[in-house]
């Protein structure tokens, strides 16, 4: 077993990204980490003088245009669960630790070709009953590709690149394609995608396959599953706030399953998609639509779900609190007798960030409204370039009374074994996230689950209580 150094982790990484972001530009400015971190640019380092201490390392000159660029994080967090999975199973009251590191080389020759290699290390340390799926993963490649770039005559900026090999996939709010940065062990795909960049106008184009993870050997991709998608994001004119990044993101998405063990038939699933996104100050909103169509087994598929959060900042007070709300509705089965499915699919969420760090609930079959607060404690000050407190309320239903209630990832959390009540419980989550320096963050946290009449008359209903505390160190 190999042992991290960690001291911990990095602040969480439900950073919503807007799209697919486009390489950050050589503004003379270090580049904000990013959970996948091949869209951070140190170019600008060739010129500029070192400030910051890795800055040697972000910029190693090989020759004319060729240049390596060296990075990594370290991560701890503890967690305490009271009533894990409401009352079943594996409980963790006396609480464990999970250790992640990250290790990435970014090779550029010239402006063409690319080569970027990532290596990870996630162990889990004192938990009842050993590791779970998104805890353990010894030692393996988290992205490994080489990208060819081709510059396009339409402007300075504008080009085509071609990426392939194993590589993490992030769009739009991570709704739907997350490398979900929270869990110890992170997802991610090979394959190959082809990204065009014309002006403020990004469009994707992907086929891959996840990755299987296998934490004592080395991982291999899902061969009975492929995943590709067309994904166009568009950067929109604002006419009263030239920085309200307003974006329409527009999507199709075709993820084809092989029967396997855990699959009983084949199923094609597509999802047609539209998001937009602005941040007017003082306002913001946030609206999301799906429709998936296809066939699973002998049925045809016919799903949707939509996603709405809107909020105000109040800038001119104290703490400049938002005020949110949110609502998600995924459709659900309305006779699991028959072999036509109503039940949306998820797909590669970050699942969490929308319905709550309980991690009970996932985008499948389940209405959820939100209600939220958040406010900013402290902010460019020596020992704390950023503190923001959270808390969320979460009232879940289920959409549809004939349906089972789906978990985080995807699969059935509780059967309906009879009963007729929609209301599947409540959640608090309060979260705290210190950003002390551009290197070291930490975050806590507490979320409580009310489990509601469908818990109660279906089996263990238990309520959940979750504590967590995490520190990052990113380089």
């Amino acid at each position: 077993m190999i042992k991290t150094a960690s001291t911990t982790i990095a602040l969480l990484g439900t950073t919503l990204a807007f799209g697919q972001a486009p390489t950050t530009k050589d503004v003379g400015q270090p580049p904000a980490y990013t959970p996948v971190r091949w869209n951070e640019n140190y170019t600008y380092l060739k010129t500029a003088p070192a400030k910051d201490l890795f800055d040697p390392i972000k910029h190693i000159s090989l020759g004319d245009d060729i240049y390596l660029s060296l990075g990594g994080q370290v991560r701890e967090r503890y967690e305490r669960w009271s009533n894990f999975n409401l009352g079943t199973g594996i409980q963790d009251a006396n609480g464990f630790f999970l250790h992640r590191a990250f290790l990435h080389a970014d090779l550029h020759v010239t402006d063409t070709f690319r080569l970027f290699a990532q290596i990870k290390s996630s162990l889990e340390d004192g938990r009842d009953g050993g590791p779970r799926a998104v805890d353990a993963d010894e030692i393996d490649i988290e992205q490994l590709f080489f990208d060819i770039k081709v510059p396009l005559p339409l402007g300075p900026k504008d080009a085509a690149t071609l990426r392939v090999g194993r590589q993490n996939l992030i769009y739009g709010a991570q709704r739907l394609i997350s490398p979900l940065d929270w869990t110890n062990v992170r997802r991610t795909f090979e394959g190959v995608k082809l990204s065009t960049q014309i002006s403020d106008h990004t469009l994707d184009a992907f086929w891959v396959r996840p990755v299987i993870v296998n934490k004592e050997q080395l991982n291999d991709g899902d061969g009975d599953q492929s995943f590709a998608g067309i994904y166009d994001t568009i950067a929109l004119p604002t006419v009263f706030d030239k920085a309200a990044a307003t974006k329409l993101e527009l999507y199709f998405l075709a993820l084809n399953q092989q029967a396997n063990a855990a699959r009983p038939a084949d199923a094609d699933t597509y999802t047609i998609g539209a998001r937009f996104s602005s941040a007017p100050k003082p306002w913001d909103i946030d609206a999301e639509v799906d429709y998936q169509f296809g066939s699973s087994g002998a049925g045809d598929i016919a799903a949707y779900s939509l996603a709405l959060e809107g909020g105000y900042t109040f800038v001119n007070c104290e703490f400049t609190p938002r005020l949110y709300l949110g609502f998600d509705y995924a459709s659900g089965d309305d006779d699991l007798t028959d072999p036509d499915k109503q039940t949306f699919n998820q797909l590669f969420p970050l699942g969490h960030a929308y319905f709550g760090y309980a991690d009970v609930i996932g985008r499948q079959n389940i209405i959820d409204i939100h209600p939220g607060v958040q406010f900013t404690l402290l902010k460019d000050k020596d020992y704390a370039k950023l503190v923001k407190l959270r808390a969320d309320y979460h009232l879940f239903m289920r959409a549809s009374t004939d349906d089972a209630l789906y978990g985080v990832t995807g699969a059935v959390q509780r059967a309906d074994t009879g009963s007729d009540s929609s209301d599947v419980g409540s959640e608090i989550d309060v979260l705290l996230d210190w950003q002390y320096d551009r290197h070291l963050s930490f975050y806590a946290g507490y979320s409580h689950f009310f489990a509601g009449d469908f818990f109660e008359e279906t089996g263990s209903h238990d309520d959940i209580d979750f504590v967590y505390i995490a520190a990052s160190y990113t380089f």
